[in-house]
């Protein structure tokens, strides 16, 4: 089956929309997916067909009876209802992210999936949860109208339109790329992509770096940004220079932090990492050297031995070393002992809740600025593999940890 689009030439789109509307050509509004309208209170049937929801609803009331259907999924207007005989093997939450000012926004809404990447194995099940409502999980597949973007064989399956709260499961069977998206967001581009199973570069499909005729002619691919200025721009003689303000389906899947062999080698790929390939919103993602600059240098938390004591941002334990003079600004811990009781260093300091100790930093010889609390320079001990752990407490006498105020606790030595 050819897509609605296939019919259309580059010399098509020099017509005004308004004069084949009622012709040969689809209204506005179904070029766009109908998205605008749906999200504003979506009226979207259900996937399955009215003579099936009795035995759809019959499914969700947790009988062990219920299965996954290769189409129409399985749907849990309670996410707590899920039978137990259906668990997921994966977990992606479908979001609508506002403005962080809804009175003076800078963007529009993102509508997304999180994440908006993921590698699974054949046969696992995948649960889709809306943190917001009015979602479908919908493939990309000819009988939806679209270019085919999952699997040979596979059905065109979709989810009913979900609330929040409620939750649909799918059963990924064969290996390939799946593209999916959500219908009353599509046009707003709320799309993704699913790996299934392992496999090479000889083994990806044609439509993995296509869009609907991306290629010809190349501006105006449906549901580019191009694509849709342009159908903003024909469709009144008022509308002049119009930018489409969303996220597009085809921006999203085009994004090379969605290039099948990086999901594969990554497990997943959240929002935010596709949300920086897009240019146009590079403004919107969070500075990350300055959130790991602002990040707790030195930090409180609890120990099962020792109460409260002194970690770092990564909350490994923190020592301080008898050798050292209190207050001299200087470490006695250079060469094999360094390596064996690293000094905590860095350029900026910020100190995290309940942190009561005076936090300064000394340059070492070595150039490094090492971070001092209550005058006494801070290590880590390369023998403690996780948070909690306090191996080098006590050792041969001279390494203690530390309380929030910087006080050394000499409690016994480790044996």
């Amino acid at each position: 089956m050819r897509s609605p689009e296939a019919e259309r030439t580059e010399e098509s789109f020099d017509k005004p929309i308004a004069e084949w509307i009622d012709f040969e050509r689809r209204p506005l509004l179904k070029t766009l997916g109908a998205g605008i309208t749906l999200s504003l209170g979506s009226g979207l049937a259900s996937a399955r067909d009215d003579d099936d929801s009795d035995a759809e609803e019959t499914d969700t009331t947790g009988s062990d009876a219920a299965e996954i259907d290769p189409q129409y999924g399985f749907a849990a207007p309670d996410v707590e209802a899920i039978p137990e005989t259906l668990v997921p093997d994966h977990e992606i939450e479908l979001h609508t992210e506002e403005p962080e000012d809804p009175e003076n926004p800078g963007r529009p809404p993102f509508f997304h999936f999180e994440p908006t990447g993921i590698h699974v194995s054949a046969g696992d099940v995948v649960q889709f949860t809306p943190e917001s409502p009015d979602h479908t999980i919908t493939a990309y597949h000819p009988a939806q109208g679209f270019q085919q973007r999952v699997p040979d064989g596979v059905p065109p399956f979709s989810s009913p339109v979900l609330n929040a709260g409620s939750a649909w499961l799918y059963e990924f069977t064969e290996a390939g790329v799946y593209d999916v998206y959500c219908g009353p967001h599509h046009v707003l581009g709320m799309a993704m992509r699913i790996i299934v199973g392992d496999f090479g570069e000889d083994d990806v499909p044609d439509y993995e770096d296509t869009f609907e005729g991306s290629d010809d002619p190349p501006l105006l691919a449906p549901f580019s940004t191009e694509f849709l200025e342009h159908e903003l721009n024909a469709t009144t003689e008022g509308n002049e220079d119009c930018e489409w303000a969303w996220l597009t389906p085809h921006e999203i899947l085009a994004a090379p932090a969605l290039d099948p062999a990086t999901i594969q080698d990554q497990g997943t790929v959240p929002f935010e990492d596709v949300l920086a390939d897009i240019d146009r919103f590079a403004d919107e993602l969070p500075d990350r050297d300055e959130a790991e600059e602002t990040a707790p240098t030195v930090q409180v938390r609890d120990h099962p031995e020792h109460g409260d004591i002194l970690v770092d941002s990564d909350e490994m334990t923190l020592y301080m070393f008898d050798q050292d003079t209190q207050g001299e600004s200087e470490s006695a811990c250079y060469e094999d002992c360094a390596d064996a009781w690293p000094p905590l260093t860095t350029d900026t300091i910020a100190a995290g809740d309940d942190v009561t100790a005076d936090l300064e930093t000394f340059e070492r010889e070595t150039g490094e600025m090492q971070v001092m609390a209550n005058g006494w320079p801070l290590y880590g001990f390369a023998q403690d593999d996780a948070p909690g752990d306090a191996r080098g407490q006590g050792s041969n006498g001279v390494w203690w940890v530390l309380g929030p105020d910087g006080t050394p606790i000499r409690s016994d030595s480790n044996e």
